[in-house]
């Protein structure tokens, strides 16, 4: 398979012509978020066709009770970051050496405590934000307040609106969107 080739693509249902886009693969699964809080962990081998969308060969009821996934809950790694092959061989020290530590991939909430969505790329002034109803945020770093399990913004809803993009515009860098899974291949 090849990078890329679910990646920010429309995803379908046998009985529903919308169930979301796809902002993650691994090795065995899409991660589609949906409208709203919903978010589904998809196998690979439920997909019917691939095109200009992603057809699951499910009913959308089935989707969702079978891989229906809590919005909040982290990201699975993608399918090209395998630090370590089994749990005894772990050497933390290796690992954070080759993959620092960042913003990326962590849950982003505003002042209120709302999820937005997760930081998808990191630059020097800037993270990108997936968030619910296929929105994307550009938001610049000056306007985050705290970082732990999550980076916490120092803005309401609508002042994060404002820094809302379309979600196939170029990445910060002036990059096409489609650089975030070539990154990833290089991890």
């Amino acid at each position: 398979m090849t990078s890329g080739k679910y990646f920010n693509r429309a995803v379908i249902a046998l009985d529903a012509p919308h169930v979301g886009y796809v902002v993650r693969e691994t090795a065995d699964k899409i991660v589609v978020f949906g409208d709203g809080k919903e978010r589904y962990d998809i196998p690979l081998s439920e997909i019917q066709t691939v095109s200009k969308n992603v057809l699951i060969g499910l009913n959308f009821d089935e989707i969702a009770k079978k891989y229906s996934v809590d919005r909040d809950a982290p990201l699975p790694t993608s399918k090209f970051v395998d630090p370590w092959k089994n749990r005894e061989d772990v050497d933390l020290a290796s690992y954070e050496s080759k993959f620092p530590k960042s913003l990326f991939n962590k849950g982003v909430r505003i002042e209120n405590e709302d999820h937005v969505g997760f930081v998808m790329k990191e630059t020097d002034d800037k993270i990108v934000i997936f968030g619910d109803r296929n929105y994307r945020f550009d938001v610049p770093k000056s306007k985050i307040i705290a970082v732990g399990r999550n980076v916490i913004l120092g803005m309401d809803w609508d002042e994060l609106f404002t820094y809302k993009v379309d979600k196939n515009a170029p990445l910060p860098s002036g990059d096409p969107i489609d650089k975030l899974v070539e990154e990833e291949d290089k991890l």
